[in-house]
């Protein structure tokens, strides 16, 4: 009796951690990489785009405002389309115009509202063929 108890309690806790683990991999494939352009209201995007001119250059204060860091990031193909974003929490140093950048969040009233800490850079020059980036000699 006691072992088949013990059996049926280890079912238990294996049929519960295969459910969290379908749950929690098929949660992050909810999360849609998307451009300007392609951001609807009602769901999570990992928003991927270039940050327009005119970023608040003190980008790290802002953030941690409670009125978070506002700025306009553009399609990577075609910069006619942008959206404004509200971020709060920890900017990459290399945050500045000109950046690709990937922040996940949802569309709310025309407004692209970040999670916190959801901010990644992406440096160009690692794309680059060595002696094609600017800091590295011939």
């Amino acid at each position: 009796m006691k072992s088949r108890v013990r059996f049926v309690v280890a079912i238990c806790l294996a049929v519960g951690l295969a459910g969290w683990l379908g749950f929690t991999s098929l949660k992050g494939n909810q999360e849609r990489y998307a451009s300007p352009g392609q951001l609807s209201a009602g769901g999570t995007y990992r928003l991927n785009g270039t940050v327009a001119p005119g970023a608040p250059s003190d980008a790290s204060a802002r953030a941690q405002s409670p009125d978070g860091l506002r700025f306009r990031v553009l399609g990577k193909g075609d910069s006619s389309q942008s959206v404004e974003v509200v971020y709060r929490g920890s900017v990459p140093d290399t945050f500045r115009a000109g950046r690709e950048i990937v922040v996940t969040g949802r569309l709310e009233d025309g407004v692209f509202q970040a999670r916190r800490n959801s901010m990644v850079t992406l440096c160009p020059s690692k794309f680059q063929a060595k002696g094609d980036r600017p800091d590295d000699p011939a």
